[in-house]
Order: structure tokens, then C-alpha cells, then sequence
């Protein structure tokens, strides 16, 4: 059966109800479950909720590249920066190696960071999720660009961003960040302007809605 969205509208008195079929994506959001318990874990995403007013990662997705009881790493995913990658490191072939660079975090803005999808074969990257390599290294980044790579494997941040033990719990505790089971889709496929909108609106809708399974 397909599930129809409900949006109730309070207008002059007089409750309208519009219905509409939701659509299925390939892929939607999946809440933790009781994510303010929930451990968060590498290779799962970090959205931030309505209420995150931090200029430096309001409506932020956050690629989580680890976590233990001594702090946790991730990466921006969802800001794209003005910059191609070889505005910023010399040796780059513009015309067959470029890529954009997205703006990572606000530590370490010095380096560029690299996530691979499928960089199993890759000496020296470090595995974030079953299908997301990860490297800061430059020796690395030269063997991959070296090899015919589709555009569409590679991202490249300037920046990442840290909490210290206990803090991202706290931040999650208190409504900062809603916790996320992790997509390789999202970070090589929809990162950029409209992710942070499309999963907080699956996430936490705007109105009062319902779901209803018609007859």
C-alpha cells in the first residue's frame, strides 16, 4: 500500500486536508534509534537540527570519520567552497585533475582531506565505512589522481572538524545533531546545496502531519 502524506491547514476556521503520495526515494534518512542513547559510530551522518544556530555548522551534514571515548573526527560534507582543488595544492593537472573542494570544518584549514569511494586498493587510505576510504596524505592523493578515477569517487575538504570525549554526546543530548545511519550515496552523490534541506525535512518535518494507509 502507498503511504499518503497529510498536511493539515488551519485556514479562516476551516481545516483543509491536502493529500499527496510520499515519494521513495532510492535512498531516506534512517533516524537511530533512540539516537540521544545511540553510540555514535565512524561512517554514520550527523545533521543538524533547526535549533543548531553555530554560524560554522548551522544546516550542516557531518560525515563521522571516528569516534571513541577520547573525541570524535568528521567531515562537512554538504558546503562547497568557490575553490578546485588546484587553487589550493600546486601539481595539479587543472584540466584532467580537478575537482571542488568543500569546506570540511573550521580545524586544520591548512590541508586538504580526501574521501574515496571504493579506495579498498589504495595503499594508505583508511576505511571509514564498507564503500568510504579516507586519506590526508599527499603521497596518496598522487597515487590516486595518477589512475583513471571517476570525478564522481573523489571528494576533497579544506578543514575538518573535532569534539573532545563526551562532547559530541553532550552536543547530541541537548538537540544539536540528529544521528544518522550513514550512505555512501549522500557523500559522493548529493552533497552540496539542498542535502541538509531534503534530510531534515524527512527528518523533522515543517507543520502537522500524518500518515495514513488508504484502504
Amino acid at each position: 500500500m502507498r503511504k499518503i502524506q497529510v498536511a493539515i491547514i488551519w485556514c479562516t476556521g476551516v481545516v483543509t486536508l491536502l493529500c499527496a503520495p510520499v515519494a521513495s526515494p532510492a535512498w531516506r534518512p534512517v533516524l537511530m534509534p533512540e539516537s540521544w542513547y545511540a553510540e555514535p559510530q565512524a561512517g554514520m551522518l550527523l545533521v543538524a537540527t533547526r535549533e543548531l544556530q553555530d554560524p560554522l555548522f548551522s544546516h550542516s551534514v557531518i560525515l563521522l570519520l571516528s569516534h571513541s571515548v577520547a573525541g570524535s573526527e568528521g567531515l562537512i560534507v554538504n558546503q562547497p567552497l568557490q575553490w578546485q582543488l588546484s587553487d589550493l595544492l600546486t601539481g595539479i593537472d587543472a584540466a584532467a585533475d580537478d575537482h571542488p573542494v568543500f569546506f570540511g570544518g573550521p580545524l586544520g584549514v591548512h590541508q586538504v582531506f580526501m574521501l574515496m569511494r571504493g579506495g579498498g586498493s589504495v595503499a594508505g587510505a583508511r576505511q571509514v565505512s564498507d564503500d568510504i576510504w579516507f586519506s590526508d596524505s599527499r603521497r596518496v592523493l598522487d597515487d590516486v589522481l595518477a589512475d583513471p578515477v571517476p570525478a564522481g569517487d573523489l571528494r576533497f575538504y579544506l578543514g575538518y572538524a573535532s569534539w573532545t570525549g563526551g562532547q559530541l554526546a553532550m552536543e547530541i543530548t541537548r538537540g544539536s545533531w540528529l544521528l544518522v545511519k550513514g550512505d555512501t550515496g549522500v557523500v559522493f552523490n548529493h552533497a552540496g546545496g539542498g542535502l541538509w534541506e531534503r534530510l531534515i525535512n524527512e527528518l523533522e518535518p515543517d507543520g502537522i502531519l500524518v500518515s495514513l494507509d488508504p484502504p
